[in-house]
């Protein structure tokens, strides 16, 4: 028990990631007892064999209602009826004293990238290779390499155990165009094969931004990294691994910002800052990016494969959809090319589960069930199965663009961001601490890299002593 109380504040960062990336394009949140799947809650039972005698028992989950259906818990209630399903809200605070007391959702939503490791390390999620390896449903000749993101023995993400699985996923630091603004700045596409160097994409944003004196009238690059074009800790990972550059030591035990590549990542999006590129916290423009790009204000987007979905679906597109498209995932200078997932949003089963049996018949259902073909038809993101690519939206000029660039971005996809499991939260809080003085000039890059430093072995020394390590 002094393990899990120790871990509150820890988890309470860490948990943070469950309402990040990944549920923006997956409409709103959950909200307790408005799911029928919760009534008659005192007449389940709470044993372990109550599947088998019988008797109902409810399966708690935080995934979301934007990504698990009424209409959808119905048929699985349906084909179960010894199973309920009942969707719970949790945020970070909920979720760290649930699993402090044992008393979690048994089906817990996690950003596979961020925060699988820690999951792992700390004993909360369970090992579901022997579950994976019989089931009829995840055969392993038909999934993608993807799901690797989800394996992890406690040195390498992508080896040992598996835990969980992404519901879907996309190549999240790829870039969308829009070629009405590539026009109004006379400028050319870029060669959809043949990847930007970030020094690369910096320039060509410099050149697609339009300036009316003072004030921007077009932006050359959006992101998707809270409406900022700045540099950003999880583009600083995606960034090292196409550099080859882990800046971990051994077994996590330790973190060094101290390395030229970093400090080249850094500087390239200084330079972008400086010269306005897009909305950032110097010029403070919040304008919503979605509407800088399709009010042609911004010419570039860099969001993954699941932004499709929203281009096809917006109105102020649906007319010229052949005017917008999809080019690869932009690499370090002389690196090798990668076009990795930075979330991977999916989930796990609680080691603590009072029912795992139910709730693996849960999870196999809602992840490799009609569920998992409901979403891949939307073009919202990308599904798992090698034999559920086909179900992909194929059917515009813009479709297949997209889905041609994505071809060849996923030969690349089978490298995995190689985030500090002891950093709560990713270490994107401390990256940005030191980060934004930089943006306003008032530190020294070689400050800033000295503080970051500093304050993540910190964290790291503090979670591993929680951890009893």
């Amino acid at each position: 028990m002094r393990k899990w109380t120790i871990m509150l504040t820890t988890l309470t960062a860490a948990a943070v990631a469950l309402s990040g990336c990944g549920s923006s394009n997956n409409g709103g949140n959950a909200s307790n007892g408005t799911n029928s799947s919760s009534e008659n809650a005192s007449n389940e039972t709470s044993t372990n064999n109550s599947g088998k005698s019988g008797e109902v028992v409810t399966i708690r989950t935080s995934i979301t209602e934007g990504e698990l259906s009424k209409e959808q818990i119905a048929e699985f209630e349906k084909e179960h009826p010894n199973i309920k399903i009942k969707i719970e809200t949790v945020d970070a605070t909920k979720l760290a004293a649930q699993l402090a007391t044992g008393d979690a959702p048994d089906v817990i939503r996690i950003l596979g990238v961020q925060d699988l490791p820690n999951y792992v390390i700390k004993g909360i999620a369970m090992d579901l290779s022997d579950r994976i390896e019989q089931s009829s449903v995840f055969k392993a000749d038909d999934l993608l390499p993807i799901t690797d993101v989800y394996r992890f023995d406690g040195k390498t993400v992508g080896e040992g155990p598996i835990y969980g699985l992404p519901k879907d996923w996309s190549n999240d630091y790829a870039i969308f165009y829009n070629k009405k603004a590539f026009d109004a700045a006379g400028v050319p596409l870029p060669d959809p094969k043949q990847p930007l160097t970030l020094p690369e994409l910096m320039e060509l944003s410099k050149k697609l931004t339009i300036m009316d004196g003072k004030k921007v009238k077009q932006y050359g690059l959006a992101t998707n990294s809270g409406a900022k074009t700045e540099p950003t800790y999880d583009s600083l990972i995606e960034y090292l691994l196409s550099a080859g550059v882990d800046i971990n030591g051994e077994d996590f035990g330790s973190i060094n910002f101290d390395n030229q590549a970093v400090k080249d990542y850094i500087n390239s999006w200084l330079d972008g800052v400086k010269n306005n590129i897009g909305p950032n916290s110097v010029n403070n423009d919040q304008t919503n990016n979605g509407d800088l790009f399709f009010k042609n204000q911004a010419a570039m987007m860099i969001f993954g494969y699941w932004y499709s979905g929203v281009i096809r679906n917006d109105e102020r597109a649906k007319s010229h959809l052949e005017d917008f498209g999809m080019l690869p995932t932009p690499v370090a200078p002389n690196g090798t090319r990668v076009a990795p997932t930075g979330s991977a949003t999916g989930g796990i089963i609680n080691a603590a589960s009072k029912h795992p049996e139910e709730a693996w018949t849960f999870f196999e259902w809602y992840f490799g069930g009609k569920p998992a073909d409901d979403r891949a038809k939307t073009g919202w993101g990308l599904p798992i199965f090698k034999s559920k690519m086909d179900l992909l939206p194929n059917e515009t000029v813009f479709d297949k663009q997209v889905n041609e660039v994505l071809k060849d971005e996923m030969e690349y996809s089978n490298q995995y961001m190689k985030m500090n499991p002891y950093l709560a939260g990713g270490g994107g809080s401390i990256f940005n601490k030191y980060v934004q003085p930089l943006l306003f000039g008032k530190s020294s890059l070689d400050e800033a890299i000295k503080g970051m430093t500093k304050d993540a072995n910190n964290a790291i020394e503090e979670a591993k002593a929680a951890a009893g390590q």
